[in-house]
């Protein structure tokens, strides 16, 4: 079917959202009946950047009733639920950058109000903050899951992340070796995000990412931002126990900062994830399947 959407960036990172929530709007009542976001082949041509929109992933708002969260009591704080799709159409985990980008219309919308709101997402209920400047601030979980591997640290922010730290991160070949180590039979089946650190200082990181169901490098990435920072605190516990951490981490489309409490164990309380996110143009997509590649 057709459907009117937004596209939306956050330091490079490139979404499709697809607004639901008004009430008003028929073709938003049929989509929701339809629920479109299911065919797969379609959303991935949608994500298409030669026969599609092109984007590195699908962002649905929808009513906070349909949301599906561990615990339904908190969509009571909800605005919206954001369903989120990755760029080969299959359904997707938390997405940082996205989920900052959803709020950012949501503010423009007015559907929050004033400077602050509540969503839920795949793992939850998030708040959500707009400062002066516009910045979005995205409130994190607690990392699920953590672990030391030989191949480096696996950190689950929302998202499965695999954090290498690396040297010359500009020359680091990351398609190559992300590829590589996304596909390792250790991540199966669902597999994870893979991200090269390098440490500039104690406060500045330089990261760049390779995404699962994007399955090439993306310009940046929220949930990797948040997994690079965790990992840094716990490397250098002596220097940040006990107080409130700023990471800059630069991406190559833009720079995030994430920000948190860190008590007196290393251990990070009240994760936030900042950086800008902007609406780039409005459309109409409509539904074209001719998409062929000969070789």
């Amino acid at each position: 079917m057709q459907f009117e959407f937004y596209k939306y960036q956050a330091c490079g990172n490139d979404f499709v959202l697809v607004d639901l929530l008004s009430p008003s709007s028929t073709w938003a009542s049929q989509a929701v009946d339809s629920k479109f976001w299911h065919n797969e082949t379609a959303m991935r041509l949608c994500c298409d950047r030669r026969f599609g929109i092109g984007a590195d992933g699908i962002l649905v708002l929808l009513p906070p009733q349909s949301s599906v969260t561990a615990n339904p009591g908190l969509d009571s704080k909800a605005t919206f639920h954001l369903h989120y799709l990755n760029a080969d159409g299959k359904e997707g985990s938390l997405c940082g950058n996205g989920s900052r980008c959803a709020a950012a219309h949501a503010f423009r919308k007015g559907y929050f109000e004033g400077n602050s709101g509540a969503f839920t997402a795949s793992d939850g209920l998030h708040k959500v903050n707009q400062t002066e400047e516009g910045l979005i601030v995205l409130g994190m979980q607690a990392p699920q899951d953590m672990k030391v591997l030989e191949l480096g640290t696996f950190i689950n922010t929302g998202s499965p992340h695999l954090v290498l730290p690396v040297r010359d991160l500009v020359n680091y070949p990351v398609e190559r070796e992300g590829r590589a180590l996304r596909e390792h039979s250790l991540f199966l089946p669902g597999g994870t995000n893979v991200n090269f650190m390098e440490v500039i200082d104690l406060n500045h990181l330089k990261i760049r990412t390779f995404e699962r169901g994007v399955e090439a490098e993306t310009l940046s990435c929220g949930t990797g931002a948040v997994a690079c920072a965790i990992l840094h605190v716990q490397q250098n516990t002596t220097e940040f126990k006990g107080s409130f951490a700023e990471i800059n981490l630069q991406f190559r489309g833009g720079q995030m900062t994430v920000s948190a409490h860190v008590d007196t164990t290393g251990s990070m309380q009240q994760i936030q994830l900042i950086g800008p996110a902007y609406c780039s143009f409005k459309g109409l997509w409509i539904g074209y399947t001719g998409k062929t590649y000969l070789w």
